[in-house]
């Protein structure tokens, strides 16, 4: 029996395939740093800030503080990060990164450009300003029903 699908349905499956490239994207980048996937996610934020408290990265992230203390533990048994008490407030532990991180960060972010020009080494001008402006409005609409639940 054959089911014609909907625009939502075919929509819905579309996203969940892009979702899985983009998972298979980030293991592989990840991979030829030797590391997983989140801790990218996690370094890349330092690329924009300095230091974190625990809480901001939960926020940033959406993960588990269990989550991010076996994050943390990993990062900092690769001597990446550290972990130190908010000297303002003792309750709130500060993250921040260590000297041997800065160069791995710059090398995190010339990379992972270079991977997105090679990814879309084939796309014209116009085609990128269409993928742009749809990707935007799929993140804005996604955004919306987040903040809804």
């Amino acid at each position: 029996m054959s089911k014609i699908k909907s625009k939502h349905e075919s929509l819905a499956e579309l996203v969940c395939e892009l979702t899985r490239y983009c998972a298979l994207k980030e293991e592989y980048f990840a991979a030829s740093f030797n590391l997983s996937p989140t801790e990218v996610r996690f370094l890349k934020l330092f690329a924009f800030q300095d230091v974190y408290t625990i809480k901001e990265l939960r926020e940033k992230l959406g993960l588990t503080p269990g989550r991010i203390t076996h994050i943390l533990d990993s990062l900092e048994a690769k001597k990446l990060i550290s972990r130190l008490q908010d000297e303002k407030d003792k309750r709130n532990i500060i993250v921040k990164l260590l000297p041997k991180s800065l160069p791995l960060i710059s090398n995190l972010s010339e990379n992972y450009n270079k991977l997105h020009e090679e990814i879309l080494e084939h796309v014209n001008d116009e085609e990128l300003k269409q993928i742009y402006s749809s990707v935007e409005i799929l993140v804005d609409v996604f955004r919306k029903w987040n903040e809804k639940e």
